[in-house]
């Protein structure tokens, strides 16, 4: 029960936010300021969400994963660790691929919607690539520095580990 709610608040969390990337894209006018300000303002927000949208999105599948699998959330021996770390690897590769193309094809989907509804000025290959350089990045950093996700699988391990604690003094 308890993994099933932590599972819930990862992907709600990660709905939730998708969500609010596909609200604000159905605005059909946000103004930043004059024509150069405006246009950079728009590319650092966009890039920040989709970067913001990758990892969440890699952190909710990492976190279902490691509560799911009692093999990836820790080991039992030394020799089980060094054996599983080229596993681990190549799912953690699985999860960034799956990731960025989840996340490129939202953008792709976010960006032919505002074309369709036409309340958008015109949908723009610009915002498509902006989104995908900005997930690529992100990617980059979450691979070679893999600590998205071991906070919270963290503190859940320690408020469980206190929970219990609780039960067994009353």
């Amino acid at each position: 029960m308890k993994k099933a709610i932590f599972i819930a608040y990862a992907w709600g969390s990660t709905a939730l936010f998708a969500g609010l990337i596909y609200w604000l894209a159905t605005i059909s006018y946000l103004d930043a300021g004059d024509e150069v300000t405006g246009e950079l303002v728009k590319i650092i927000f966009r890039m920040s969400m989709y970067a913001i949208l990758f990892i969440l999105l890699y952190r909710s599948i990492i976190l279902t994963l490691k509560t799911s699998v009692r093999r990836l959330s820790q080991w039992r021996s030394k020799r089980e660790q060094m054996e599983d770390t080229e596993f681990v690897l190549i799912i953690e590769t699985l999860v960034v691929i799956i990731s960025v193309l989840a996340t490129t094809l939202f953008s792709v989907f976010e960006e032919y919607t505002q074309f369709i509804t036409g309340g958008y000025r015109n949908a723009e290959v610009k915002d498509v690539l902006i989104s995908i350089i900005a997930v690529l990045l992100t990617a980059l950093v979450v691979y070679t520095v893999p600590v998205i996700g071991e906070l919270e699988i963290a503190i859940k391990n320690k408020l469980s580990s206190e929970f219990r604690s609780f039960k067994k003094k009353k």
